[in-house]
């Protein structure tokens, strides 16, 4: 369907985004939240949730190698890897395991609580959830908060959580009690790495995930990378484990490539 309309999202009153619409994909409301995909000239395929911009044709591979390769770097030294994932409903964090660190991965278990994004992206976004067949996933749609409660003790060497703004459903990721059950699921060496927000626009919760994780981990590292259709471009991710290796930021020139 063509169409003459504009999506906006407006941040926090202060700034905001907004795309041509030249095609509606699909609009619905999920269980949770409405999912909202179309095209746009410039940036292809394009999906927001409860009008929030999640990704785009154009720059999706930026986000997804900023939460997957940060903690593997500093996993080099392991292998047969157990990895969770919370969240990730558009495949990107799967497919991008499997494509790079497949070798080192024993089993990858993802846990998303709205199968309606996961179907829509398999739809709509078929290179990004190109692994969701992937014999060594193990998909659970579910709510991540009550899964971490009986997860295995001691069994996680990586934990990504991919989630949505942490109000709604996700609040309870950024909250002490949450990263206490994570720790629990986690080897010794284990690492923690979450998408965490921008640092222009959401420093308070920035802020609160960074001191809960420093509650329960004994390092904390944030870092940066870009992502052209979230608030601010720069997005921060936050990493926590007993021992980090490698605090350095990852290589700018790896986001820009394709």
């Amino acid at each position: 369907m063509q169409t003459n309309i504009w999506f906006s999202e407006i941040f926090k009153e202060q700034q905001g985004l907004t795309l041509k619409v030249s095609e509606v994909l699909l609009k619905k409301q999920s269980a949770y939240q409405e999912i909202f995909i179309f095209k746009n000239e410039h940036f292809g395929t394009v999906m927001a949730l409860d009008g929030a911009l999640m990704l785009s044709d154009v720059d999706e591979h930026m986000y997804h190698y900023a939460l997957t390769s940060y903690g593997l770097q500093n996993l080099e030294n392991f292998s047969s890897l157990n990895i969770l994932v919370v969240g990730g409903g558009d495949g990107g964090i799967v497919r991008d395991l499997f494509a790079r660190y497949e070798d080192r991965i024993n089993a990858v278990t993802m846990v998303e609580i709205d199968e309606e994004v996961i179907n829509a992206s398999k739809k709509f976004f078929p290179k990004i959830a190109s692994a969701f067949s992937n014999p060594k996933l193990d998909l659970r749609c579910e709510d991540a908060l009550k899964f971490i409660e009986t997860a295995p003790e001691s069994y996680f060497d990586l934990i990504l959580c991919d989630s949505t703004d942490p109000v709604g459903f996700a609040a309870g990721l950024i909250e002490e009690d949450f990263y206490k059950k994570v720790k629990r699921t986690m080897k010794s060496h284990g690492i923690f790495c979450a998408q965490s927000g921008s640092p222009f626009f959401q420093k308070e919760e920035l802020e609160k995930a960074r001191t809960n994780l420093g509650k329960v981990f004994a390092e904390v590292h944030t870092y940066y990378a870009p992502m052209l259709v979230y608030p601010g471009v720069v997005w921060s991710y936050t990493a926590a484990a007993e021992k980090i290796l490698n605090k350095n930021n990852l290589d700018i020139g790896d986001f820009i490539k394709n």
